[in-house]
């Protein structure tokens, strides 16, 4: 009887674990993936909700500007 408590108990642990551990997501996800990140070609500018003053509508959202670098 003990042997097969231990194990019982050895089995409903190991499926438990194998449910509970999920995969890392893939890629990005929301709208951060949508964001674009600076590179060695541009600047990307992100501007606080308080210095966003004078736009409406769509361009309200935009919180970021991308600014090209020369060389």
């Amino acid at each position: 009887m003990n042997k097969f408590v231990c194990l019982a108990l050895a089995g409903l642990g190991i499926m438990l674990a194998g449910c509970s551990t999920a995969p890392p997501p893939v890629g990005c996800t929301g709208l951060a993936c949508s964001r674009p990140d600076s590179t060695d070609r541009s600047l990307v500018i992100w501007w606080p909700e308080e210095m966003r003053h004078g736009l409406e509508g769509p361009e309200r959202v935009l919180d970021f500007t991308v600014v090209p670098l020369k060389d």
